[in-house]
């Protein structure tokens, strides 16, 4: 019997090693998944107001706080997740955990397109890669077979060799991941951005939007929203005791111009930043409709452009 019991354990290692290629290749699966993962958290995470957005597209979560929220948690995830798989972090549950967001995020998809929701921004990577839902389902289904894949190699018994076992480089690795995730969004004035009006260059009107009072409209020429509002932004146009208007976006000079010819706007459209843009729609929708006074926020309607009477009211609340 004491023979048996030295022989038994030399054996283990011994079968651990006669299959390594199911490992290494699993975890080599598992590291492409991992690029993607990564790359996706951090697009995110440098245009979190862009994520926000696309996660309010698909209508499953209520009000802005938890939409934000969601947002900037899933980004956290996808960055960890990411890195986990790369470094083969806890690699198995991390596939455990791949696979079970890839779910959730086919079962979104699913929501969208039985549901008839226009979303245009899908997929991994945001407004980056534009993805029809249908098209995201698809790249995700393939995501959810290498993950299942890999983990299949990953699981067997004979995979378990050193590689497996954690490593404190490897969960600071993951560590430093997450906390990019977790930070950066706020170097972009993630979640309250939006309030300062004093550090934004505009270029293409006459009109000052930091002194005075001032009803601006942030807008998108592109935007189906936007162009079906312009009779309702005409109507701030030249009326007595009402701030001055003027629309601002980030589109180039020619698709300002063409805006105004084939949706008659009547109103001066200006040109800001594409990081101004962002900042200052922040996680709204457009048209967003900002008062001002002095640079100052007094009021903000987003989707809808209020009806002059409201934006008095919202005047005569302020002093």
């Amino acid at each position: 019997m004491r023979y048996e019991n030295v022989a038994e354990p030399a054996s283990q290692p011994s079968e651990a090693v006669s299959l390594p290629w199911r490992f290494y290749l699993g975890w080599g699966l598992a590291a492409l998944l991992g690029l993607v993962w990564l790359a996706a958290g951090v697009i995110k995470a440098l245009e979190p107001f862009d994520f926000v957005r696309q996660v309010a597209g698909f209508q499953l979560v209520p009000g802005k706080a938890m939409q934000t929220a969601l947002a900037w948690g899933l980004l956290v995830a996808e960055c960890a997740l990411g890195a986990a798989l790369i470094l083969g972090y806890r690699l198995r549950w991390a596939l455990v955990g791949a696979g079970g967001l890839t779910l959730i995020f086919m079962g979104a998809l699913g929501w969208v397109i039985l549901a008839g929701i226009p979303v245009e921004d899908c997929g991994c990577f945001g407004s980056q890669v534009k993805r029809s839902p249908k098209e995201a389902l698809l790249e995700d289904s393939l995501m959810l077979l290498v993950t299942v894949v890999s983990g299949w190699l990953v699981w067997k018994p004979q995979a378990t060799v050193t590689a497996l076992q954690p490593r404190r480089w490897r969960g600071l690795g993951v560590l430093l991941c997450a906390l990019f995730g977790l930070l950066t969004p706020l170097a972009f004035g993630f979640p309250l951005g939006g309030s300062d009006w004093s550090r934004v260059k505009v270029s293409g009107t006459t009109v000052n939007v930091a002194t005075g009072e001032r009803l601006v409209a942030l807008i998108d020429t592109e935007c189906s929203h936007c162009q079906e509002s312009v009779p309702q932004l005409n109507a701030y146009v030249g009326v007595k005791d009402f701030p001055l208007f003027v629309a601002l976006c980030s589109n180039e000079e020619w698709r300002r111009k063409f805006f105004i010819q084939r949706f008659g706007a009547k109103f001066e459209l200006g040109e800001i930043s594409k990081e101004d843009f962002k900042r200052l729609l922040a996680d709204g929708d457009t048209p967003r409709i900002v008062l001002l006074r002095q640079g100052k926020v007094l009021a903000v309607w987003n989707g809808t452009p209020p009806s002059p009477d409201e934006v008095r009211r919202a005047r005569a609340k302020r002093p």
